[in-house]
């Protein structure tokens, strides 16, 4: 089981992490228009996941925009989907306000536990049910090049190393 901490306090995270290698089936979640989409479904040639906990806060809000607007990443070949338990119209607002664009911006309020499937789902915390940020990089088959849980939630993924695994 692996863990994170929130401000220094400690937090077990229910289901598997995926590792750099594994094959990674998604489940079905709900976009800002409400129709379903399943990111192993997807085609492109890499598929970056951004899991992180609200919208709302800070560090998330921070951390989508920058991913949106990572120059390496505006390419036909690189799909980029968040996903966050925030309510669609939540993230459409946001979308909307912070102007954001390029990505794919999903949500799993109707069942948090869609975050076992990536291992980043809160347990037994004031926050359960919310997810952990972390980065997870898909090739079009569905394989892990990159992943990076990151140990302190209110602290932005590392977006160098993104950069190189798409490079690689």
């Amino acid at each position: 089981m692996n863990t994170v901490t929130f401000l220094g306090d400690k937090i077990a995270l229910a289901g598997d992490f995926p590792q750099k290698g594994e094959v990674l089936t998604t489940p079905a979640m709900t976009t800002v228009s409400l129709a379903p989409l399943t990111i192993s479904e997807k085609t492109a040639e890499f598929k970056l996941i951004y899991l992180f906990p609200s919208v709302d806060t800070p560090v998330c809000s921070s951390s989508t925009k920058a991913i949106s607007e990572l120059a390496e990443l505006k390419s036909d070949s690189v799909d980029i989907y968040t996903i966050s338990t925030d309510l669609p119209f939540a993230l459409a607002r946001f979308q909307e306000k912070e102007e954001v664009k390029g990505i794919e911006q999903l949500s799993v309020f109707k069942n948090p536990e869609l975050l076992k499937a990536f291992g980043t789902q809160f347990e037994e915390h004031a926050l359960s049910g919310l997810s952990a940020r972390a980065v997870i990089l898909l090739d079009a088959n569905n394989v892990v090049v990159h992943s990076e849980l990151v140990a302190e939630v209110t602290e932005e993924p590392n977006y160098s190393a993104i950069i190189e695994a798409l490079k690689a």
